[in-house]
């Protein structure tokens, strides 16, 4: 199983692609390039029977030159008694083998300024909303914002207790990739102690 020891905003260069201890379940649909399949232009999906993982690019799109990148994220549990998820979760992986962890709020209150811009961009609420139509959508605030929306807050939470039938959509930060972001193939893992194996998909940012 994939661990997460790595301290936040370090960049450590493991293994290649093919080194991920996970091994990847054909979906109906999966592109020829081996991305995973595409709800939208910007939005890819991972779909289990125990987890499913979208990320979304929309936001990392104009990012290159910028320190941080933002994914939005959505992670359903539809197989396990409880999922636990913290920013911990997340790692980012670049073609080159680089792994990122994801940022903390202090790094983004500190050195990015784009926070409440991104969340502008946010567009998985409408592609999930009948996807997961069956299921309950809880609170979820892994990266800060400095303004409060109405109805809405801006307390980070550290720890997210995903129950069954449960889904999060969200924004997840890491350091800017060594490759760049733009036309850049990734893969974002999330990994519990709650997981026999991290769950992973493949993106683009285009």
């Amino acid at each position: 199983m994939l661990r997460k020891t790595l301290g936040v905003g370090v960049v450590l260069a493991l293994t290649a692609l093919g080194g991920a201890c996970a091994t990847r379940q054909e979906i109906r649909g999966q592109e020829v390039s081996g991305l995973d399949r595409k709800l939208s232009t910007f939005a890819y999906i991972e779909q289990g029977d125990i987890v499913t993982l979208i990320v979304d690019t929309r936001a990392a799109r104009d990012k290159d030159g910028r320190p941080y990148m933002p994914l939005e994220i959505a992670v359903a549990n539809h197989g396990l008694r409880k999922l636990a998820l913290t920013l911990e979760s997340f790692t980012l992986l670049d073609t080159q083998g680089n792994r990122y962890p994801a940022a903390s709020p202090r790094e983004l209150l500190e050195g990015y300024e784009m926070l409440d811009f991104d969340r502008n961009l946010a567009e998985l609420e409408g592609i999930t909303f009948n996807r997961f139509a069956a299921m309950a959508r809880y609170p979820s605030n892994f990266s800060p914002t400095r303004t409060v929306t109405v109805g809405g807050s801006n307390i980070v939470r550290d720890l997210v207790g995903l129950p069954r039938h449960g889904y999060i959509i969200d924004f997840i930060y890491f350091p800017a990739p060594l490759t760049g972001i733009r036309d850049q193939q990734f893969e974002l893992f999330v990994d519990s102690p709650d997981l026999t194996d991290p769950v992973f998909v493949k993106f683009e940012v285009r």
